[in-house]
Order: structure tokens, then C-alpha cells, then sequence
């Protein structure tokens, strides 16, 4: 059973400036590279391909994820990051009241056309990145989710807001190991782009942080098939080009034969596989 005191712990290490310096770093790189602050997720050939892999995937996985999390029908939940609604859809659906924080216009579409095709009830959404998101805005839940969303600065002040607008538990999704890792981020780039890949700190930093902030979270951790599909060898060339920022003829060849070389052909198109390592976070109030 988790744990929580109001009082922060003195700490050897401060993991939620570790925290905020790895996502600087990344935030840095993204906007020298073009990709401000949520603009890769506001990209609709992205936000497309993403829904199409919820809506393709296999169900049995959200429906794992939110019978693990023991959410009762009518329960209030505030979903952050909340992206097409691949768990707010199933959890309107499943009886409860949802509320999403979600800062891309694209997703929030997919997410309304998705919830319509699944005949699921209304959804409240806020527009917004949850770092900006006031405490009044959010409201109190019953539950809070944040699942592979955590892609926020002031991690402490985030985590905090996050605890606040709980009521009964909140549980966090996030990883162990980067799935930029499998994608083959931490390969190219550099050969791309000169500079080691900056990608946000990992779930045992933010498990440590929690504990920074005296709250004693439960952890549970699980291997992942992360394999990405694709259905053409130019669909998947566009997602890499876009991802790695990619402009030059001389770098799109870099590309072409790393997919090439990683990707398997498939009756539906290509995949490229991969594997990553998941941490539940979750406490009780």
C-alpha cells in the first residue's frame, strides 16, 4: 500500500530538477528543429496514423489497462494527455464521467469523431497543456490519469496539481525504457543531426520524484510490444523523415536504408519492431 505525507523529504539527489533539465534539453531540440511546443501532435498526418493504431490495435489492451486501475462505472476521471481518447473513449463508454486535458486541436477532433463511432457519451474537454491548466479549471476527481503523456516541464508543480484534483487515486503510465529507443532515435540522429538524441527522463526519475514530494507510489512494471506498423514503405519513409527531422537528400538515403535494413514485410504493409519496458505509477489518497 502506497503511502503520502503532506512535507517534502530532504533528498541527496533533486530528481525533480533532473526532471526538468532532461526536458528542457528535449524541448530545446525539438524547437531548434522546428518542433515547438506540441507541434509534432498537432501534425494530422501524425494524429492520423495514431488514431488508425488505436482504433486497429487490440482492444484487449485498454481494456487490461483500465480493469488494472479498478475505476467503479460512475466514477469521475480526469484524463492529461488524453490524445484521441484511447482511454477516455472506453471510459465514458464503461459508465463513468470524463473529463480530457488535452492541448492538440487534431487530437481533440479524432478523439470527438472516435467517441461518436464508439457511441460513447459526451466527453468535457479542456484545451490546454496541463501545465496551464489551473486547479479550478481541472477540478476534483475521483481518479486522475496520465498515461504516456508526461511530457511536461516543472514536473513538481505538475505532479502536485495532479494529486490535488484527486480524490481517490492516481495513476501515472510512463517509461522505463524511451520508445525513441526501439524506434531507432538514439541510432540515427546523431548520424543525422550531429548531437546525441535528447529524449524525456524515465520512469524511475519520476517514481523518485514522487518520493521527493513524500508521496510513496505504488510501481508495477511490464515489457511492451512497441512495434510500429505501417501500411507502405512511403508512409513509413514520411513518419521517419518527420520524426528525425529530416530535410536532406543525403539524409533521407541514412533513413532509407535503416528501414531498409530494421523494417519486415507484412500481408498489410511493414512493421518495425520493438520492444519497451512500461512503469504503472499509481497511489491511494
Amino acid at each position: 500500500m502506497s503511502s503520502h505525507n503532506s512535507g517534502t523529504s530532504p533528498a541527496a539527489v533533486d530528481y525533480c530538477r533532473l526532471w526538468d533539465e532532461q526536458h528542457a534539453r528535449s524541448a530545446a531540440q525539438k524547437e531548434k528543429m522546428g518542433e515547438g511546443r506540441g507541434a509534432f501532435w498537432s501534425d494530422q498526418g501524425v494524429v492520423d496514423r495514431f488514431v488508425q493504431n488505436v482504433i486497429a490495435g487490440d482492444p484487449s489492451r485498454m481494456e487490461k489497462q483500465i480493469a488494472e486501475m479498478q475505476i467503479p462505472p460512475g466514477s469521475s476521471v480526469l484524463d492529461i494527455g488524453a490524445g484521441p481518447g484511447t482511454l477516455a473513449v472506453p471510459l465514458s463508454r464503461a459508465g463513468c464521467s470524463v473529463t480530457t486535458v488535452e492541448p492538440s486541436e487534431p487530437m481533440g477532433i479524432a478523439m470527438e469523431r472516435y467517441r461518436r463511432m464508439m457511441h460513447a457519451p459526451p466527453i468535457r474537454e479542456i484545451r490546454k497543456c496541463w501545465e496551464d491548466v489551473t486547479p479550478e479549471e481541472a477540478g476534483v476527481h475521483d481518479v486522475v490519469v496520465a498515461s504516456r503523456s508526461l511530457i511536461m516541464g516543472d514536473i513538481r508543480n505538475s505532479l502536485l496539481k495532479m494529486d490535488a484534483a484527486a480524490k481517490k487515486s492516481v495513476h501515472l503510465y510512463w517509461f522505463l525504457t524511451p520508445p525513441s529507443a526501439s524506434g531507432g532515435n538514439e541510432e540515427l540522429w546523431p548520424i543525422l543531426h550531429g548531437e546525441p538524441y535528447c529524449s524525456e527522463a524515465n520512469a524511475d526519475i519520476l517514481w523518485n520524484c514522487l518520493c521527493q514530494l513524500g508521496i510513496y507510489a505504488n510501481i508495477f512494471v511490464e515489457t511492451k510490444d512497441k512495434s510500429q506498423h505501417y501500411s507502405s514503405f512511403s508512409e513509413m519513409q514520411e513518419d521517419y523523415y518527420n520524426r528525425m527531422s529530416v530535410a536532406e537528400e543525403w539524409q533521407k538515403h541514412i533513413v532509407d536504408a535503416f528501414l531498409l535494413d530494421r523494417a519486415v514485410r507484412e500481408e498489410s504493409g511493414y512493421v518495425i519492431p520493438g520492444v519497451s519496458r512500461t512503469a504503472h505509477i499509481w497511489w491511494e489518497k
